[in-house]
C-alpha cells in the first residue's frame, strides 16, 4: 500500500506507517487525498480522519477532540 494512485483525474496517496496508531501503536493505513487524510488500523479497528500537514521535516497527523468525558 505504499503507491500512489491517480482515480478520476483526483491524486490520492496509500501508504502504511508502522506502529503509527495512536491507540494501540499497530500499523495504521494512511489514504491522502486533496480533501484530507484518512487512516485505519487493522489491528484494533480505529478509523479517524486526522488533519495532515506535511513539511521539510516530514508528515504531521493531529486528531482533534470530539468528546470529553
Amino acid at each position: 500500500m505504499n503507491n500512489p494512485t491517480e482515480s478520476l483525474g483526483e491524486r490520492i496517496a496509500d501508504f502504511t506507517l508502522p506502529e503509527g496508531c495512536l491507540l494501540c501503536g499497530g500499523e495504521l493505513a494512511v489514504r491522502a487525498t486533496p480533501s484530507g487524510a484518512h487512516t485505519y488500523c487493522g489491528h484494533c479497528h480505529w478509523i479517524s480522519h486526522p488533519h495532515m500537514r506535511m513539511s521539510r521535516h516530514g508528515l504531521e497527523l493531529a486528531y482533534s477532540t470530539k468528546a470529553a468525558a
